[in-house]
């Protein structure tokens, strides 16, 4: 071994071993705890939906089934046909997530880069509505789409989801926007660039992490949407998944094995997006970097 190895060896500072105390293993203990109450009720979810019919109310419970069987999955497009609600779902879930940053990106640049008469004004009353519950919103929007002629629409649906979550994406994104310092645009004005184009391939690409967190929080209020959905709509034809599941009721009882299939199938897309969602996030900290 070489003396300049030796010298290096001696040098580095030798890593001390993390004690393991009492403290540490009750971190350790409500982390566990906490991943398995949040976790379980999604595992017994997806087990029930894989079991008989015979074996969700056989006593005693089998936390694991006996014979594994998709029978509820073919149930719930076979004989409660639910392929509609979930395409309904999905256009209204899409649409509003497109039409809500569309407008929030420029609002919140506007707010934050222009001077305008009321701005304050505009940014309280975006903090009141984001106050406001939905439930007080339904009865306002049913009359008002009852008026135009689109109420039982997916448009209906979409407009109304966009006013509810517009002023939220609004105010997230203004604070991503204030980070950005104002001698980038100024950069791209003095090189030739216009206020939408410096908006476009500037400002957006550096708030990424901020659109990408919005549109994960308009995502996930759309998809689990009920009280809008069952206010809005009567028909199948404009009907989401939640209001589908209530199929699943009825006077001579629940059908729990179609409905937990149901529920899954309902969970899957929105992991996806999440985890989607999650790499713009990680893309947007990374490439939305300001460089010297």
């Amino acid at each position: 071994m070489s003396e300049a190895a030796i010298v290096n060896a001696r040098a580095r500072p030798k890593r001390r071993r993390r004690r393991f105390t009492a403290g540490t293993a009750g971190q350790y203990l409500a982390l566990a705890l906490t991943v398995a109450f949040t976790v379980f009720p999604l595992v017994w979810l997806f087990l029930t939906s894989i079991r008989s019919s015979a074996d969700i109310f056989s006593v005693p419970v089998h936390i694991i089934p006996e014979t594994a069987t998709l029978t509820q999955y073919v149930a719930v497009f076979a004989e409660y046909d639910t392929m509609g609600y979930v395409w309904n779902t999905v256009i209204v879930s899409i649409a509003t997530v497109i039409l809500v940053h569309l407008l929030a990106i420029p609002c919140a640049y506007a707010l934050s880069r222009f001077r305008m008469p009321g701005a304050m004004l505009i940014f309280g009353l975006l903090l009141i509505m984001r106050m406001i519950p939905v439930i007080a919103l339904a009865i306002p929007l049913f009359a008002v789409f009852a008026a135009l002629g689109l109420l039982d629409t997916i448009w209906a649906l979409i407009l109304s989801h966009t006013a509810a979550k517009l002023p939220v994406a609004i105010w997230l994104l203004l604070g991503f926007i204030q980070d950005v310092p104002k001698e980038i645009e100024e950069a791209a004005q003095s090189d030739g660039a216009g206020t939408v184009r410096t908006l476009v391939q500037i400002v957006a690409p550096l708030i990424a992490p901020g659109i990408g967190a919005s549109a994960v929080i308009t995502f996930l209020f759309t998809w689990n949407d009920l009280l809008l959905a069952l206010t809005l709509t009567s028909s199948k034809a404009a009907q989401t998944l939640p209001v589908g599941l209530t199929n699943f009721v009825s006077q001579y009882g629940i059908d729990w094995g179609a409905m937990s299939a149901a529920g899954v199938l309902m969970v899957i897309p929105t992991l996806v997006f999440v985890w989607f969602a999650q790499g713009l996030l990680v893309k947007g900290l990374t490439t939305g970097a300001v460089r010297g």
